[in-house]
């Protein structure tokens, strides 16, 4: 491997999220754009609550943007919030407990507003809440990139807070899932990429998925000032097959996953 190769891709293991499930199914849920402080906190720790009392082949990362952090130079009214500073540090690391004491908790990634406080004072805002959880080691920076294996069957998430627009902007990654958080615009939408096998030499065709994030904010003040309209809060989980003859993906929204449950289906 040429030596610029090397460097490129030594800057990105510290990134990387492993995790194996045995089953027929594996889930991941990706909780971005929490906004502690500035956020529906009540509705976020039943969503906590309600992924937490799922089976062990549900997971969780936690994306950027989990507190809001209005800082003296920053945009944002420390007003609007209900709950500032450190406040919101221990507040979000007492409502994602319950995922890491359940096991299911596999990282935690950063965002442009604790980057406020990092620009300022290279103090990790995220590394913070990973510490006193118990694991330095969930904070894997400034993006995800996990491996989640169901089964033998092998998928690809690649986390992304602050974000290129343009849909094919990280098609690079050959990911089998591109997460794009901060902007509060829910969709996903499912692309065709043509990989290759070489060892059949022939092209092999696979749906994989662009995902963008919710978030738990309610309708704040700020977005009615600049004339915003109210979005969805939520998240979305991704559905796995752990079957090497029917290897596909599936994303949903929780709403949706919970009237699915509610019809009979079993996780």
């Amino acid at each position: 491997m040429a030596t610029q190769e090397k460097v490129i891709q030594e800057t990105l293991k510290q990134h990387v999220i492993q995790c194996r499930v045995d089953g027929d199914f594996g889930y991941l849920a990706v909780l971005s754009d929490i906004h502690e402080g500035l956020n529906d906190r009540d509705y976020f720790k039943k969503e906590v609550e309600f992924l937490s009392s799922l089976p062990d082949n549900v997971k969780v990362v936690i994306g950027g943007d989990a507190t809001n952090t209005v800082t003296k130079n920053s945009k944002g009214s420390i007003i609007e919030e209900t709950l500032s500073g450190d406040k919101q540090i221990y507040a979000l690391v007492d409502d994602i407990k319950p995922l890491y004491d359940s096991g299911k908790l596999l990282g935690i990634i950063s965002g442009n507003h604790p980057d406020r406080v990092y620009s300022d004072t290279y103090i990790s805002i995220e590394g913070v809440v990973a510490s006193l959880l118990g694991d330095r080691n969930l904070y894997k920076g400034s993006q995800g990139i996990v491996y989640f294996n169901v089964n033998k069957n092998c998928y690809v998430h690649y986390i992304v807070h602050r974000h290129m627009v343009r849909q094919d902007a990280y098609d690079y990654f050959n990911a089998d899932c591109v997460w794009k958080e901060h902007r509060h615009a829910p969709s996903a939408t499912p692309k065709i990429s043509i990989q290759h096998n070489v060892f059949a030499k022939c092209p092999v065709v696979r749906t994989v998925w662009e995902i963008k994030q919710p978030s738990f904010q309610a309708y704040p003040d700020y977005i009615k000032k600049s004339g915003g309209r109210p979005l969805p809060m939520g998240y979305f989980i991704c559905q796995m097959s752990g079957d090497t003859k029917n290897r596909f993906l599936n994303p949903m929204w929780n709403e949706q996953l919970k009237l699915a449950m509610d019809a009979g289906m079993t996780i």
